[in-house]
């Protein structure tokens, strides 16, 4: 007997709508084999050609003449441009823009770009602008080099490395894009339809220095909400969330972001720290979480001069975190201040006086007894806006009371 329940099931993960993006005047041959191996699964392929210069072997669904017009020029104004870098950045903006218009017609199931530099710009520029909930390769010759540099690919993406360049078929590139074409139709397979009725979600940011997420889980479950835990360590990736509107509120414990942003630490980030939820007007609880160090990623001996005289402690072989000074702590206070001061949502401060790290406990490296009540006084002195409030609690921030208070504010500002 047929099992309709089945097949329906089999026919609902097929007929997927996946985007293609390359060059085609120098990758044509491959994404044409590509585009073949995606129709094999069962899907829909859709070509769009963002190169500059000549002739595809195949017909893309949409050419470069297209691309150049989203991008408001002409194809022949981009190969005028004198440089190369100039022109493919149009057609990046060109890509981007079609790809909105497919996105809210319901055309775009996944996404898949490959290329060489030339085509890994032009795939990750594309790639940025596209919500968590479209599955992303690319593969690429240069993924995984200098090149490549975290703030250029989106948080959610695959990156491939192709192990040959992508300068034909041969037995090795087509090895690489059979291995693409199955991770992108597989991706895009398994994405669930998101679903209204599901838990608003609330993310808290934490380090490996902090256990305050173990705490504040159950309370969150247990009044109905889905907790996310977000590793501060400069991806932007909570920012990007409650920017596309999955954040319903946000335990921010753990500014170490905007504390190397400050100090020239190695962690990213620092500059969009804080202002998405302030954009956005969600509730929020903010800590000074690690407020007492910034990272410095390398060997104590890469240290900036001006650097090793501090307190320095190994996190492991590749992180050395070094302390911040009193003077820093308050610059990290009057940064966070001029953000949250333009917040358009329900804002509280909690600061933990007894410590804001692992390491930030009396006998431990960055010990420091009176930066708890110099932060508060800092930012009480400072906040202008009547959204934001300031609390202190008599804890460090490990103990379970600090995360049992930080829970109940946030959801007192969410009811």
């Amino acid at each position: 007997m047929i099992n309709f329940r089945e097949v329906y099931i089999i026919v609902e993960k097929k007929n997927k709508h996946i985007v293609v993006i390359a060059t085609l005047d120098t990758k044509s041959e491959e994404a044409k084999y590509l585009k073949d191996l995606i129709s094999e699964r069962g899907h829909n392929p859709l070509v769009i050609n963002g190169g500059i210069f000549g002739h595809s072997t195949f017909t893309p669904d949409i050419n470069h003449g297209e691309v150049a017009e989203a991008a408001g020029r002409t194809i022949k104004e981009i190969q005028s441009f004198k440089g190369e870098g100039e022109a493919i950045s149009a057609m990046a903006l060109g890509v981007a823009n079609i790809m909105q218009n497919l996105l809210s017609e319901g055309k775009v199931d996944g996404i898949i770009a490959i290329g060489g530099s030339m085509g890994t710009s032009l795939g990750l520029k594309v790639m940025q602008q596209l919500p968590i909930s479209i599955p992303k390769i690319m593969l690429s010759s240069i993924a995984f080099t200098p090149m490549i540099t975290p703030e250029s690919v989106s948080i959610d993406q695959v990156m491939m490395q192709s192990v040959g360049d992508l300068w034909g078929l041969n037995r090795i590139t087509k090895m690489a894009l059979q291995r693409a074409a199955g991770a992108i139709c597989g991706m895009v397979e398994e994405q669930k339809k998101e679903d209204a009725g599901e838990k608003p979600v609330i993310a808290i940011t934490t380090l490996g220095v902090h256990n305050y997420a173990d705490y504040c889980k159950p309370l969150l479950l247990g009044k109905g909400y889905e907790p996310v835990v977000f590793h501060s360590v400069g991806t932007n990736a909570c920012e990007k969330l409650i920017r596309q509107g999955y954040i319903n509120g946000l335990l921010d414990l753990s500014i170490h972001e905007l504390v190397n942003f400050v100090c020239s630490g190695s962690i990213k980030g620092g500059e969009e720290k804080i202002t998405a939820a302030c954009e956005q007007g969600i509730p929020q609880v903010i800590a000074p979480g690690a407020l007492d160090f910034f990272t410095w990623a390398g060997t104590r001996e890469t240290l900036l001069q001006n650097f090793r005289h501090r307190n320095v402690h190994m996190h492991n072989p590749l992180v050395y975190l070094v302390q911040t000074t009193p003077e820093e702590k308050k610059e990290i206070a009057r940064l966070l201040l001029e953000r949250v001061n333009k917040t358009n949502g329900p804002t509280v401060f909690l600061v933990p006086l007894q410590g804001f790290s692992r390491l930030d406990r009396e006998g431990m490296p960055f010990y420091d007894p009176a930066a708890g009540k110099e932060f508060a006084g800092v930012l009480k002195q400072g906040s202008t806006n009547r959204l934001v409030e300031a609390v202190e609690i008599d804890a460090h921030i490990n103990d379970a009371v600090f995360a049992e208070k930080a829970a109940e504010l946030l959801l007192e500002k969410m009811s």
